[in-house]
């Protein structure tokens, strides 16, 4: 049956599901350095962040790698499932940018969709928080060991990492995706460089990843 599955869909539109295709929003190279970072604080036993995880394509990687560290740490997902706020966008459109650049981005998301891909992948550490960032109550946490960063745009990355950066834990790492200049974006970067000159820290840029230190 499976067989003659492929076959027809070997032949039609359907192939695209039926046939693997790689889905990641990262390299092999970042996904690599990500998972380094979460090795490299193991020790910590804070909980980690990732802060914008669309379908959890990574987040499912992430959680695969720990289960083989082991150790006790929660992991919580915090992104609006809807695409891009309109606040965020006018940021950018003050910028310079184009609006048709981020309108319709990410939003064929839904959290129940995101809980869903990790159930079906046994995941089972994972709390999935619909929210803004920008009006995210962070207080609940406290020692953060790892934080992944993957707002894209100016305005939520500076909020994410104002909130974040506070309450690391000594030895934590936080990672900001899409810190390269002049591309659409660029104000993930613009985010980074700011933050990382305000609290006195030398930029590190792996890739297309910003790195905070603590």
């Amino acid at each position: 049956m499976v067989r003659a599955v492929k076959g027809v869909a070997n032949h039609t539109p359907l192939g695209k599901v039926v046939f693997y295709s790689y889905q990641y929003m990262f390299r092999p190279m970042d996904l690599a350095f990500l998972v380094q970072c979460v090795t490299d604080t193991a020790h910590l036993p804070g909980a980690i962040l990732e802060l914008g995880c669309a379908g959890g394509h990574t987040s499912v990687f992430l959680n695969k790698h720990l289960d083989d560290l082991g150790g006790n740490r929660t992991y919580f997902a915090i992104d609006t499932f809807a695409g891009f706020t309109p606040e965020d966008v006018d940021v950018e459109i003050g910028r310079g940018k184009n609006v048709e650049d981020f309108d319709q981005t990410f939003r064929t998301y839904r959290r129940e969709w995101y809980e869903r891909t990790m159930k079906l992948n046994g995941v089972t550490r994972v709390t999935a928080i619909e929210s803004d960032v920008n009006i995210f109550d962070f207080s609940r946490f406290d020692d953060i060991s790892f934080c992944l960063i993957d707002f894209d745009l100016y305005r939520p990355v500076k909020k994410a990492l104002e909130e974040v950066i506070p309450r690391m834990a000594k030895g934590g790492i936080i990672v900001i995706d899409d810190c390269v200049d002049l591309n659409k974006f660029d104000g993930a970067y613009q985010a980074y460089m700011e933050i990382a000159e305000k609290i006195g820290v030398p930029s590190e840029i792996h890739h297309k990843l910003g790195v905070l230190r603590f």
